[in-house]
């Protein structure tokens, strides 16, 4: 399991492929801090339309959050077709690196994998050799923040059928919803845990 406050990695523990329940992990062997792995959590049913957004709205908060602990002065949404959302600018209005949020609605220890199109991977990769500038996947998970440093070199393992979240059903048969599959315990935990829930 993966500690979601310090990072730690303790190998006894193994993540569960996919929690259907919730399920006590044990401490932390380095903080003592209680680990839990926590399921998908269904929210209220709305339109698909309200859901998506609700989900731009969220966005820009978590954005913005990001943004506050980690650096940067402002960000933009770049065109709606690019797989990787954000450019992110410095006080003197350079570009900086590129930025990708995505929340999630369960605990980091939910899945041994997590997912996303591998689309952004391939997008983030053409970004980087194009500018040399880095491409940051942040994951908002329940329990903490997570974040993945796009590696140019990395043969990242890519999953087998597209998918997508419930509120884009016609995503599901869509090429380019083949996700790419990153063990969480390879994710850098950020220290702050603006926005979590207190998980116990």
């Amino acid at each position: 399991m993966i500690c979601p406050y310090c990072g730690n990695v303790d190998d006894r523990v193994p993540v569960p492929e996919l929690a259907k329940t919730r399920v006590h992990l044990g401490a932390c062997s380095k903080c003592g801090k209680e680990v839990w792995a926590i399921p998908t959590q269904k929210r209220s049913e709305k339109s698909q339309l309200a859901t998506v957004e609700e989900g731009e709205r969220r966005e820009e908060i978590l954005v913005k959050t990001y943004l506050e602990h980690e650096g940067g002065v402002k960000s933009k949404k770049r065109r709606s077709a690019d797989d990787i959302d954000r450019e992110v600018f410095d006080q003197d209005g350079n570009l900086i690196y590129f930025l990708e949020v995505k929340e999630r609605s369960n605990s980091l220890n939910a899945y041994d994998k997590t997912k996303f199109p591998f689309a952004k991977i391939e997008s983030g990769k053409k970004l980087i050799e194009e500018t040399g500038l880095p491409v940051y996947i942040v994951l908002k998970f329940i329990d903490c923040w997570a974040l993945h440093r796009l590696v140019l070199e990395l043969d990242y393992e890519k999953g087998k059928e597209p998918f997508a979240p419930r509120y884009r059903p016609w995503q599901r048969s869509k090429t380019r919803q083949v996700p790419v599959m990153i063990p969480v315990e390879s994710l850098e935990i950020l220290a702050w845990h603006d926005l979590c829930e207190e998980v116990s």
